[in-house]
């Protein structure tokens, strides 16, 4: 029966749930103003009540648990949302230092300071005398290159600042993940099943959300309470009390794994914004200043130097100035020493795609390389689609093929065509075989009446002439004839008893010319059909080419060799360095290169050796022609600087007839350099192989992009050579001519430039391009900045809803709990005056 200690004890219940209910909600308005805090409650609950004849009666109140008012889903949605408002926030600010950069402000702009570089022509074409003249036109260059320049050298801080930013929150990102699992351990050692540990709770998640201020990040809670917490792509950063780290390194940001002896493993997880976060913005932009990439904002900077240098250099090339040279002539651009990476592409597995991305080079990822079926042991067509598809990547190193015909199987001759004459030429260089078909006995025939003898007879022959051809003296025969002929066996791109011809130079891609073969005997019993072979698809030697002069060349094929294997490069054979099945190669120069390489010019993709050649008229000291006609200097299969410096002193020689040439050819420091004799001069003309432009002889600019484009200090020293006009068809040179001048003019108009990384437009046409792209990615970037701030305000509003402190409600529930303090309170002296009143009637 409930008596007045029951009561008593109700009211002590009370009493207390009501002090700690004033006391949590006291901590409330104690941290309305904390970043982070989640409002508390105390649950209430009746106690179990003693079963009494006329009922239950209730033992009064007793505090349960401190609940946190915690929406999981708002604040993980908020979590993605706060990632991704930093991630436009890193940007943006980036964005805004980009835009400097591309300043279009009166007297900056690189369009006006190009309409001023044209201008310059114009006016020198108005008066190609004047001295004053010329002296504008290097001004207006210099004035265009030092916007370059400038450029050039705040898109470098740029990337210096956003690079320490970067090194900055990597530290920032491995600080919060050492606390975070710091806390997962307070959190799971101390918590039971009703009782969570709410403010260290509330830290883990302010923590949590400073960390997704920088990358995009998972995260889900495990029965004790901790979090694991992972990168987007599924690395994890935090697991119960261990955390991994970060790194920013070589432009790329890598997972960091450290294992107990203290050994580390890092991987690269990404280089771009779907980091997301400040990390993830940084490194979008970042990515846009990086050099190397012909598609990013600095690549198409320096494609437009480069096309701008490669026109006028072309154009200017073929002109002449006031005057003859006369001096020594350097050229600008030296041939460099190539590393030359040779591998035959593997024909068992000719059939089998690659597909885009499995491969990189230099970083760059090769697109898909189609399979298919091999020819006569030969993965030729594989070859040709794996050297187009490393060249469309842009790379910075240059796939070439070997030019490789292979003609039908000989037919063996009878006896009755004994001294038969088989004559034909391989590019220009005459053959002929004797048929000697009746001098063994048989059967089996060993001459040639068996098509194996046939076959190899003439492929001597084939080779013994080029020798011939190569070695005469006087004159002395140019070009040299690069070819061999071999023998087809059936696996080597030939059917067995077939005439095989290939270029000698490993990556030659010059034409192999059969003629002579039109009369049905000789083409029906060697199997050779008259025409230019290029080297394509069908006609290439199974070997894959990589030339590199700017940098070593470093292969990832993955995590094995499988994809490498297939172009003949894993294995760990290939350079000394190389480990094998590991998916990775480093091929340097000193693995194997090609020294004063025509591969070493930066501007070597414009090189026509096929039919191409530069003429050079020589003069004597008085300006009267030396010679009627303009020498010749054919390029025909130039491989290295020494081949075209020999057909310059031969070409020279032989038209003459004297030696030493009047214009001796030398080769110092990987440049071509040319020295007339005391008692000649020399000009340039009609240059079909674009070496003149290519190896920097007779040019206006030098360099190759916009932070290394100048001007040529030849001109700088003399302008007198800026070439306004060119040498007629008689040799003469005129100081009024104003037609190469001209000529550079056209150029601002000209719809058909190409740039680096495919596009075609005019030079004005593809900068506004770039520009435009830069202004409209600030205007998105601005937009989905302001639109997802606002997004981001309303999810913290609903948020705050729902765990927000209110004053209002707080006090509301203090004046509450006071109130049922006091009465519990009440209670108690109620329940004395009872006891007394008892005591006293005893």
């Amino acid at each position: 029966m409930p008596g007045i200690g029951q009561v008593l004890n109700i009211a002590k219940e009370a009493l207390l749930a009501h002090q700690q209910a004033v006391a949590v909600s006291g901590h409330n308005v104690a941290n309305v103003d904390t970043p982070g805090y989640t409002r508390q409650s105390l649950t209430l609950k009746a106690t179990v009540p003693t079963p009494e004849g006329v009922g239950f009666f209730g033992n009064g109140v007793r505090s349960m648990e401190i609940n946190r008012h915690y929406d999981k889903f708002m604040v993980k949605r908020l979590t993605g949302q706060n990632s991704s408002l930093k991630n436009l926030q890193a940007q943006q600010e980036s964005l805004r230092l980009v835009e400097t950069s591309f300043n279009e402000a009166p007297g900056l702009a690189v369009n006006e300071l190009m309409s001023e570089f044209w201008a310059g022509w114009q006016d020198l074409a108005d008066y190609p005398e004047s001295i004053s003249t010329r002296n504008s036109t290097i001004q207006k260059a210099l004035i265009l290159i030092d916007q370059f320049h400038s450029m050039t050298a705040e898109i470098a801080q740029t990337r210096i600042d956003i690079d320490t930013s970067l090194d900055s929150a990597v530290s920032d990102v491995n600080s919060l993940t050492g606390q975070l699992a710091e806390l997962n351990a307070q959190i799971a050692a101390s918590e039971t099943d009703l009782n969570q540990q709410n403010d260290l709770r509330d830290k883990r998640d302010v923590l949590l959300n400073d960390l997704s201020e920088f990358l995009d990040i998972n995260y889900f809670e495990i029965s004790t309470g901790a979090y694991t917490i992972m990168m987007s792509d599924g690395h994890t950063l935090v697991e119960n009390n261990q955390d991994w780290q970060v790194d920013w390194l070589d432009d790329q940001l890598h997972w960091v794994s450290t294992a107990n002896d203290g050994g580390t493993v890092s991987i690269p997880v990404g280089d771009g914004s779907e980091m997301g976060g400040k990390i993830g913005g940084w490194m979008e932009i970042y990515n846009e200043l990086t050099p190397g990439n012909a598609e990013n904002y600095l690549g198409r900077l320096d494609a437009l130097a480069n096309a701008m240098i490669r026109e006028v250099n072309q154009q200017h090339s073929q002109g002449v100035g006031l005057v003859r040279f006369s001096e020594q002539l350097t050229s600008n651009d030296p041939a460099a020493d190539t590393a030359l990476l040779t591998s035959t592409v593997d024909p068992l597995t000719s059939t089998d795609t690659i597909e885009a991305g499995s491969i990189k080079i230099n970083g760059r990822e090769i697109g898909k390389i189609d399979g298919a079926t091999s020819s006569y042991g030969l993965a030729q067509a594989k070859t040709y689609n794996a050297a187009q598809a490393i060249n469309d990547a842009i790379t910075g190193v240059r796939a070439g093929l070997t030019t490789q015909v292979a003609g039908d199987a000989v037919t063996a001759m009878t006896a009755g065509e004994d001294g038969t004459v088989l004559s034909f030429q391989i590019n220009g260089v005459d053959v002929s075989y004797t048929v000697d078909s009746n001098s063994a006995p048989g059967p089996p025939p060993t001459d040639d009446r068996d098509t194996g003898v046939l076959a190899q007879h003439v492929v001597n022959a084939v080779n013994t002439a080029i020798s011939n051809y190569n070695s005469a003296v006087s004159p002395e025969n140019i070009p040299k004839v690069t070819i061999r002929a071999v023998l087809g066996d059936g696996g080597n791109g030939g059917a067995a008893d077939s005439i095989i011809l290939q270029n000698t130079n490993a990556g030659d891609e010059s034409q192999i010319v059969i003629s002579g073969t039109d009369d049905t005997a000789t083409e029906l019993k060697l199997g050779l059909t008259s025409t230019a072979f290029q080297a394509d698809a069908a006609h290439n030697t199974g070997r894959l080419n990589l030339f590199s002069h700017e940098n070593d060349i470093e292969i990832n094929g993955g995590a094995d060799d499988r994809y490498i294997e297939q172009l003949g490069l894993g294995g760990g054979y290939i350079s000394s360095t190389d480990e094998g099945g590991d998916g990775q190669l480093t091929f340097t120069y000193s693995d194997h290169g090609v020294p004063i390489s025509m591969q070493g010019f930066d501007y070597s993709d414009e090189l026509i050796t096929d039919g191409g050649s530069f003429k050079m008229w020589i003069y004597n000291s008085d300006d009267t022609l030396a010679l009627p006609q303009p020498v010749e200097i054919p390029l025909e299969r130039a491989y290295d600087l020494q081949d075209v410096a020999d057909a310059v002193n031969i070409s020279i020689i032989n038209a003459g007839n004297e030696t030493p040439p009047w214009v001796h050819a030398t080769i110092h420091d990987n440049k071509l350099v040319l020295t007339p004799d005391s008692d000649h001069k020399f000009a340039f003309t009609e240059d079909t192989s674009n070496f003149l432009a290519t190896a920097g002889l007779n040019t206006f600019f030098t360099g190759s992009s916009a932070d290394s484009i100048e001007i040529n200090s030849v001109l700088s020293e003399n302008l007198d050579l800026l070439a306004a006009g060119t040498v007629n068809s008689n040799g003469e040179i005129f100081r009024g001519d104003q037609t190469n001048a001209l000529l550079i003019t056209n150029i601002q108009r000209d719809e058909y430039v190409k740039f680096t990384g495919g596009a075609t437009a005019t030079l004005d046409e593809f900068y506004n391009s770039l520009v435009g792209d830069i202004g409209l990615k600030g205007r998105t970037v601005d937009r989905d900045y302001e639109y997802n701030s606002l997004v981001t305000e309303q999810m913290n509003s609903m948020r705050d809803s729902t765990s927000g402190v209110s004053l209002d409600e707080e006090m509301a529930d203090l004046i509450k709990f006071q109130q049922a303090y006091s009465a519990a309170a009440k209670l108690i002296s109620s329940s004395d005056e009872m006891l007394r009143t008892l005591l006293q009637a005893v």
